[in-house]
């Protein structure tokens, strides 16, 4: 059951963690661009459908980090206000 929403297509996210993650880390995380603010890492990056992001939280759960959140960004043409990330642009 999907419940209406399609979970084999690819998406961005931005993924909030509690611990610092450097930049050289990225291709580990299949590509995600790696920033810190202050004592948090946000990781923004797209995926092929839901498996792959349930492989980037795997490898965030080994590392031993805090998930603090995890966003879907707004596709291009859809309306921002549902979206749970503010400010993106």
């Amino acid at each position: 059951m999907t419940n209406g929403h399609e979970f084999d297509q690819s998406a961005a996210y931005q993924i909030r963690l509690t611990g610092v993650i450097d930049s050289s880390w990225s291709d580990w995380f299949d590509g995600f661009s790696i920033t810190v603010q202050g004592n948090e890492t946000v990781l923004v990056g797209r995926v092929i459908d839901q498996a792959a992001l349930h492989g980037i939280l795997a490898k965030i759960n080994d590392l031993g980090l805090s998930l603090i959140s995890v966003n879907k960004l707004p596709q291009v043409g859809e309306d921002e206000t549902d979206s749970p990330v503010e400010n993106q642009r």
